[in-house]
Protein backbone atom coordinates (compact mmCIF):
# COMPACT_ATOMS: atom_id res chain seq x y z
CA UNK A 1 0.00 0.00 0.00
CA UNK A 2 1.38 3.59 -1.26
CA UNK A 3 1.10 5.97 1.61
CA UNK A 4 1.12 9.21 0.29
CA UNK A 5 3.90 11.90 0.89
CA UNK A 6 3.46 14.60 2.92
CA UNK A 7 5.22 17.86 2.49
CA UNK A 8 5.73 21.33 4.88
CA UNK A 9 2.92 23.53 3.93
CA UNK A 10 4.06 26.92 2.11
CA UNK A 11 3.45 30.08 4.49
CA UNK A 12 0.92 32.74 2.95
CA UNK A 13 2.04 34.87 0.45
CA UNK A 14 1.33 37.51 1.70
CA UNK A 15 2.21 37.22 5.52
CA UNK A 16 5.63 37.88 6.82
CA UNK A 17 6.47 37.33 10.27
CA UNK A 18 7.54 39.43 12.95
CA UNK A 19 11.07 40.69 13.33
CA UNK A 20 12.81 39.67 16.16
CA UNK A 21 12.89 42.65 19.06
CA UNK A 22 16.76 42.50 20.60
CA UNK A 23 17.53 43.03 24.08
CA UNK A 24 18.89 46.16 23.70
CA UNK A 25 15.64 47.59 21.98
CA UNK A 26 13.33 46.22 24.98
CA UNK A 27 15.58 48.11 27.40
CA UNK A 28 16.03 51.40 25.20
CA UNK A 29 15.72 53.82 27.53
CA UNK A 30 12.48 56.40 27.34
CA UNK A 31 13.55 59.86 25.46
CA UNK A 32 14.26 62.72 28.04
CA UNK A 33 11.92 65.64 28.40
CA UNK A 34 12.69 69.34 27.55
CA UNK A 35 14.55 70.81 30.28
CA UNK A 36 12.05 73.78 30.79
CA UNK A 37 14.19 74.74 33.92
CA UNK A 38 17.10 75.59 32.02
CA UNK A 39 14.82 77.18 29.01
CA UNK A 40 13.15 79.95 31.86
CA UNK A 41 16.40 80.14 33.72
CA UNK A 42 18.51 81.23 30.70
CA UNK A 43 15.24 83.97 30.68
CA UNK A 44 15.95 85.66 33.48
CA UNK A 45 19.80 85.42 32.90
CA UNK A 46 19.07 87.13 30.01
CA UNK A 47 16.90 89.60 31.36
CA UNK A 48 19.38 90.13 34.33
CA UNK A 49 21.76 91.00 32.37
CA UNK A 50 19.71 93.70 30.10
CA UNK A 51 18.26 95.41 33.41
CA UNK A 52 21.55 95.57 35.20
CA UNK A 53 22.43 98.60 32.99
CA UNK A 54 19.12 100.40 33.48
CA UNK A 55 18.94 102.90 36.12
CA UNK A 56 15.05 102.88 36.89
CA UNK A 57 15.22 98.70 36.53
CA UNK A 58 18.33 97.66 38.07
CA UNK A 59 17.15 96.45 41.28
CA UNK A 60 15.26 93.61 39.23
CA UNK A 61 18.63 92.38 38.34
CA UNK A 62 19.40 90.55 41.76
CA UNK A 63 15.98 88.97 42.38
CA UNK A 64 16.00 87.25 38.31
CA UNK A 65 19.45 86.30 38.68
CA UNK A 66 18.91 84.76 41.93
CA UNK A 67 15.69 82.90 40.63
CA UNK A 68 17.74 81.98 37.14
CA UNK A 69 20.69 80.69 39.48
CA UNK A 70 18.40 78.47 40.98
CA UNK A 71 16.30 76.92 38.33
CA UNK A 72 19.54 76.30 36.18
CA UNK A 73 20.79 74.24 39.36
CA UNK A 74 17.46 72.69 39.04
CA UNK A 75 17.78 72.11 35.60
CA UNK A 76 21.52 70.72 36.11
CA UNK A 77 20.11 68.06 38.68
CA UNK A 78 17.25 66.88 36.60
CA UNK A 79 19.44 66.27 33.42
CA UNK A 80 22.09 64.46 35.64
CA UNK A 81 19.68 61.72 36.42
CA UNK A 82 18.74 61.37 33.03
CA UNK A 83 14.58 63.07 33.57
CA UNK A 84 15.02 65.97 31.66
CA UNK A 85 18.01 66.61 28.77
CA UNK A 86 18.71 70.15 27.88
CA UNK A 87 22.12 69.49 29.36
CA UNK A 88 24.60 72.15 27.85
CA UNK A 89 21.31 74.48 27.78
CA UNK A 90 21.26 74.58 31.95
CA UNK A 91 24.96 74.73 31.76
CA UNK A 92 24.49 78.29 29.58
CA UNK A 93 21.85 79.55 32.17
CA UNK A 94 24.25 78.84 35.12
CA UNK A 95 27.08 80.92 33.18
CA UNK A 96 24.55 84.03 32.34
CA UNK A 97 22.69 84.10 35.86
CA UNK A 98 25.90 83.92 37.69
CA UNK A 99 27.08 86.92 35.29
CA UNK A 100 24.08 88.70 35.83
CA UNK A 101 24.81 88.79 39.68
CA UNK A 102 28.67 89.74 39.43
CA UNK A 103 27.45 92.67 36.51
CA UNK A 104 24.65 93.95 39.04
CA UNK A 105 27.05 93.75 42.00
CA UNK A 106 29.55 95.73 40.00
CA UNK A 107 26.77 98.31 38.70
CA UNK A 108 25.67 99.10 42.64
CA UNK A 109 29.19 99.28 43.64
CA UNK A 110 30.84 101.18 40.61
CA UNK A 111 28.77 103.24 38.96
CA UNK A 112 30.36 105.49 37.07
CA UNK A 113 32.91 102.70 35.49
CA UNK A 114 29.90 101.27 33.65
CA UNK A 115 28.09 104.26 33.00
CA UNK A 116 24.96 104.22 35.44
CA UNK A 117 24.07 106.74 37.91
CA UNK A 118 22.59 104.31 40.56
CA UNK A 119 18.76 102.96 40.70
CA UNK A 120 17.59 106.79 41.16
CA UNK A 121 19.62 108.65 38.23
CA UNK A 122 20.54 111.26 40.44
CA UNK A 123 24.13 112.64 39.50
CA UNK A 124 26.74 113.70 41.88
CA UNK A 125 28.21 116.02 40.65
CA UNK A 126 25.20 117.45 38.41
CA UNK A 127 25.27 117.24 34.81
CA UNK A 128 24.64 120.47 32.24
CA UNK A 129 22.14 118.23 30.36
CA UNK A 130 20.22 116.84 32.76
CA UNK A 131 16.37 118.68 33.17
CA UNK A 132 16.02 118.95 36.81
CA UNK A 133 18.52 120.45 39.23
CA UNK A 134 18.76 119.62 42.36
CA UNK A 135 20.15 122.04 45.60
CA UNK A 136 20.95 120.47 49.34
CA UNK A 137 21.58 123.56 51.67
CA UNK A 138 23.12 123.59 55.34
CA UNK A 139 22.92 125.88 57.59
CA UNK A 140 25.02 125.31 60.99
CA UNK A 141 26.79 128.37 62.80
CA UNK A 142 28.61 125.50 64.88
CA UNK A 143 29.70 123.29 61.61
CA UNK A 144 28.05 119.87 60.72
CA UNK A 145 29.22 117.16 58.85
CA UNK A 146 26.94 116.51 55.82
CA UNK A 147 25.50 113.32 54.02
CA UNK A 148 23.58 114.01 50.76
CA UNK A 149 22.29 112.81 47.96
CA UNK A 150 19.59 109.59 48.17
CA UNK A 151 18.88 106.78 50.28
CA UNK A 152 21.32 104.44 48.19
CA UNK A 153 23.79 106.87 47.17
CA UNK A 154 25.19 109.73 48.92
CA UNK A 155 28.27 111.73 49.41
CA UNK A 156 29.81 113.17 52.40
CA UNK A 157 31.40 116.46 53.14
CA UNK A 158 31.96 119.03 56.00
CA UNK A 159 30.39 122.20 56.32
CA UNK A 160 32.52 124.75 58.09
CA UNK A 161 31.59 126.72 61.17
CA UNK A 162 29.96 129.44 59.52
CA UNK A 163 26.64 131.88 59.22
CA UNK A 164 26.79 131.28 55.40
CA UNK A 165 24.77 128.46 53.56
CA UNK A 166 26.71 125.34 52.54
CA UNK A 167 25.40 124.04 48.89
CA UNK A 168 25.62 120.12 47.42
CA UNK A 169 24.66 120.02 43.82
CA UNK A 170 23.24 117.50 42.25
CA UNK A 171 20.77 116.49 39.48
CA UNK A 172 18.60 114.06 37.34
CA UNK A 173 16.73 113.79 34.11
CA UNK A 174 13.77 111.51 34.62
CA UNK A 175 12.37 108.85 37.35
CA UNK A 176 11.51 109.57 41.33
CA UNK A 177 14.47 109.50 43.18
CA UNK A 178 14.36 109.80 46.83
CA UNK A 179 16.36 112.88 47.68
CA UNK A 180 18.20 112.56 51.45
CA UNK A 181 20.06 115.12 52.79
CA UNK A 182 21.25 114.64 56.60
CA UNK A 183 23.55 117.37 58.85
CA UNK A 184 25.00 116.15 62.09
CA UNK A 185 26.72 118.76 64.64
CA UNK A 186 30.38 117.96 64.71
CA UNK A 187 30.34 119.37 68.41
CA UNK A 188 28.29 117.17 70.58
CA UNK A 189 28.94 118.89 73.33
CA UNK A 190 27.49 121.94 72.56
CA UNK A 191 24.12 123.36 71.51
CA UNK A 192 24.01 124.01 67.79
CA UNK A 193 21.02 125.44 65.72
CA UNK A 194 21.30 123.12 62.37
CA UNK A 195 18.76 123.56 59.28
CA UNK A 196 18.89 121.53 55.94
CA UNK A 197 16.20 122.69 52.82
CA UNK A 198 15.98 120.38 49.23
CA UNK A 199 15.07 122.59 46.13
CA UNK A 200 14.76 121.05 42.87
CA UNK A 201 14.00 123.23 40.27
CA UNK A 202 14.05 126.15 42.04
CA UNK A 203 11.33 125.12 44.40
CA UNK A 204 11.57 123.80 48.21
CA UNK A 205 10.99 120.14 48.39
CA UNK A 206 12.01 119.58 52.06
CA UNK A 207 13.25 121.18 54.85
CA UNK A 208 13.85 121.17 58.62
CA UNK A 209 16.13 121.70 61.63
CA UNK A 210 16.90 120.71 64.99
CA UNK A 211 19.74 121.34 67.87
CA UNK A 212 21.85 118.60 66.54
CA UNK A 213 20.57 116.66 63.84
CA UNK A 214 18.58 117.76 60.84
CA UNK A 215 17.07 115.34 58.56
CA UNK A 216 15.30 116.26 54.94
CA UNK A 217 13.96 113.63 52.78
CA UNK A 218 11.60 114.04 50.16
CA UNK A 219 10.30 111.96 47.14
CA UNK A 220 10.63 114.04 43.79
CA UNK A 221 9.83 113.10 39.87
Amino acid sequence: MTSDQRYPLAPARHSRPPAPVSVTQRRAPAKPKPNFFAVVALLCGLAAIAVAFTANLGYLAWPLAGLGLVLAIAGLVQSGRGVLGGRSLAVLALLASVTAALLSGATMLFPTAFGATGSSGLHLPPLSGDKHTVDYVVTSAGGATVRYGTLNDQRTDDAPPSTDQWHGKASYNGGTPILSLTADSSNTGASNQISCTITVDGRVVAENSGTTIALCTANVE
